[in-house]
């Protein structure tokens, strides 16, 4: 190695211009790192909906909801119910139909396979940061059931939306505005 004083004095200034942008980016890329990290939340369900296994389910939201195109969030599915940190955790009720019960002569998921009915379900996903509960967001829909549905679909990305999107409910808590949808 040559020793610098026996260098051109421009090569001198490159070099140490070259070792004052190396410690420069050695501070810089960490901080940028950590600012532009997103949060992982895993996807746990608490009950199943027709035309799904239990298994399947959380694989089913995780993908959906990153349709909601998120930046700061990914999801991860989980199958076994942890006491997970950051978490989403969707409950499914099925709602009775408007008209009301008719005798059946088969089993109900049999016949909603075969006959493709469509029925309403009150969709919940609750949200839990650092293990500690943060907020809930619910919509009512009409689905058929099952990994085909587009109307599913398209409310998983939404009630993602709703729940974590520049203007949902986890939005509003930070800011202290009040929820577009207003108080129940």
């Amino acid at each position: 190695m040559i020793s610098d004083n026996k260098l051109p004095q421009w090569l001198q200034f490159g070099r140490a211009a070259l070792a004052a942008g190396l410690a420069l980016a050695a501070t810089v890329v960490p901080f940028t790192a950590t600012a532009g990290t997103s949060i992982t939340l895993k996807v746990e369900v608490a009950n199943t909906l027709p035309g799904f296994h239990l298994g399947d389910l959380p694989r089913y939201l995780a993908l959906h909801m990153a349709t909601a195109r998120l930046a700061d969030w990914r999801f991860k599915p989980v199958v076994d119910k942890g006491s997970w940190r950051n978490r989403v955790e969707w409950t499914f009720k099925l709602s009775p139909y408007a008209g009301g019960e008719v005798r059946r002569f088969m089993r109900p998921h049999m016949a909603e396979r075969i006959f493709g009915v469509y029925r309403p379900i009150t969709i919940e996903a609750r949200l839990y940061l650092n293990g500690k509960y943060q907020t809930l967001v619910e919509q009512q829909v009409v689905i058929q059931g099952g990994p085909n549905d587009p109307d599913l679909a398209e409310a998983v990305a939404s009630l993602t939306q709703n729940l974590l999107g520049a203007s949902g409910a986890y939005r509003t808590i930070d800011s202290g505005q009040r929820p577009a949808y207003g108080r129940r």
